[in-house]
């Protein structure tokens, strides 16, 4: 996928990769090395699309044998093809994912009254600055302590807006450095 050839569908037809869509190698192996230090039993990502950093989480928790990883995206089928669908299935990484073929906000919400509880949340969904504050709010809400949650594409002013008001108005979180200019990960400890 990286390459940007053409990737089959969950329709089984071959289907042209958007280039500006997905997280390069560097950036994935950040999101999985994250991911291994907290060996999380839940994990979140919002926005599935291709699933360049699902493949990179699942492959991180396969390989060290723990946790389970839930994607919100919906529009996985009808807008992506089903190409990150169809990825984590041929590498047989189905057993620790599940997928809701939803709006994150309503998952989160449900999660959240269901009791769920997350140690690791990945945002990456719809990049308006209300949409990601409100994804970075309702995780907020099932995060456990000691928990992360990591904003992706912060290239984007709406994004870093959405940080710069994380860091100046959520006193229970805490920066955590990552070698990678394009995503800001924030540790709950409070």
């Amino acid at each position: 996928m990286h390459k940007t050839e053409n990737q089959l569908g969950s329709d089984g037809i071959p289907h042209e990769i958007d280039s500006r869509t997905g997280v390069k190698f560097w950036q994935g192996s950040v999101l999985a090395a994250l991911h291994n230090n907290i060996k999380p039993s839940l994990s979140i990502e919002i926005g599935l699309a291709y699933g360049f950093s699902a493949l990179f989480i699942l492959d991180s928790m396969f390989e060290n044998n723990y946790g389970k990883h839930i994607a919100i995206d919906p529009g996985e089928v009808t807008y992506w093809h089903g190409i990150g669908l169809k990825s984590i299935h041929d590498l047989g990484f189905d057993d620790r994912f599940e997928w809701q073929e939803a709006m994150s906000i309503d998952v989160l919400s449900k999660m959240c009254l269901d009791n769920v509880r997350a140690q690791y949340i990945y945002i990456d969904g719809h990049h308006t600055f209300d949409a990601s504050l409100i994804d970075f709010c309702c995780s907020d809400r099932i995060l456990d302590i000691g928990g992360v949650i990591i904003l992706d594409d912060l290239w984007m002013p709406s994004i870093k807006t959405v940080v710069s008001f994380i860091k100046s108005n959520f006193q229970h979180y805490e920066n955590v450095g990552v070698d990678c200019d394009n995503i800001c990960c924030v540790k709950k400890i409070g």
